[in-house]
């Protein structure tokens, strides 16, 4: 059973399925600290999955695929922002609107630009190559989790500190944040507040893009429709809890997909699949929890000092 909760194939595993994850929840910490709402990634992510496969298809380039799904990834961002910022739609309700309009439109996408439905594969689908760190390969049990993975999960785990860095260290993130906390005091500061909106917008999608593009890139090669598969609600939730927190959210991000990880693994137990299957998600609704536990005892003993 230990070999099963830390073993090095579950935490390999759960290591490839954070990925999408952390970087979801990154980018997001960037409008999240900037007051917006924005629980679009789902459809961020699914469209950018798709436009990586159609790009890696007519390529046959795994690179092309990341890019058309960065690409993909901005031009949603750019939708939710002109949406939101220009026109005075909710976020909320251009959230919705996204995430369920996106299952369709992919649907739509696959089955009159490939003419299948459910799932495409084909040989012009090339997943992003494994590369083998041949210093940490060496050492036992990490270079099992950590020593074989292609480039983006590397770069992930770089993101994570560069992007703390970016939001907490650099004036960029100052103003950043400061938009977040009081808009008008920020403009008396002479920060444009639009504009940094529309960064932190960009950034996510920019984030959520490769994060869509690595699901059927990743070592699938394949797409199937409604690919995201809850993942973008994960990382929303995580920057919740982490209050927009990159490195804090990506610790939670990498809790979620260590849940998915351990239920695969646990299939093998004859436990039934829906319980298995919706492992994630309880956990998910227990940090919840927890957290908001949390954050009201620490509001009453506040209000007991004072």
């Amino acid at each position: 059973m230990l070999n099963i909760l830390v073993g090095t194939i579950t935490m390999a595993a759960a290591l490839r399925m954070a990925v999408p994850l952390i970087l979801s929840s990154i980018g997001g910490c960037f409008g999240d600290r900037t007051g917006i709402f924005n629980i679009a990634l789902e459809s961020f992510m699914l469209c950018a999955a798709f436009f990586a496969t159609l790009g890696t298809y007519y390529s046959g380039s795994p690179y092309v695929g990341v890019l058309c799904g960065i690409l993909a990834g901005l031009a949603c961002a750019v939708l939710f922002g002109t949406l939101v910022f220009h026109l005075g739609s909710s976020g909320m309700v251009v959230s919705i609107a996204m995430n369920l309009g996106m299952d369709a439109f992919t649907s739509f996408l696959l089955l009159n630009l490939f003419g299948k439905r459910g799932s495409f594969m084909d040989p012009r689908l090339v997943s992003l190559p494994v590369i083998k760190l041949p210093l940490i390969s060496r050492i036992p049990y990490a270079g099992e989790v950590l020593g074989a993975h292609n480039i983006v999960v590397y770069l992930t785990l770089l993101a994570v500190a560069g992007t703390w860095i970016a939001m907490y260290k650099t004036p960029f993130g100052l103003r950043l944040r400061s938009v977040g906390i009081n808009e008008k005091a920020a403009q008396t500061t002479g920060t444009n507040v639009l504009r940094y909106k529309w960064y932190s917008v960009l950034i996510t999608g920019f984030f959520v893009g490769i994060a869509g593009a690595i699901l059927p890139l990743g070592g699938t090669s394949i797409f199937t429709e409604n690919m995201s598969a809850g993942r973008g609600f994960l990382a929303v939730a995580a920057i919740m809890i982490a209050k927009g927190n990159p490195v804090m959210a990506a610790v939670y991000s990498f809790m979620f997909a260590y849940a998915q990880a351990l239920a695969a693994s646990m299939q093998n137990f004859g436990i039934p699949s829906q319980i298995v299957l919706a492992l994630p998600y309880f956990m998910t609704i227990a940090v919840l929890v927890v957290s908001g536990i949390r954050s009201r005892m620490k509001g009453t003993s506040l209000e007991t000092c004072s």
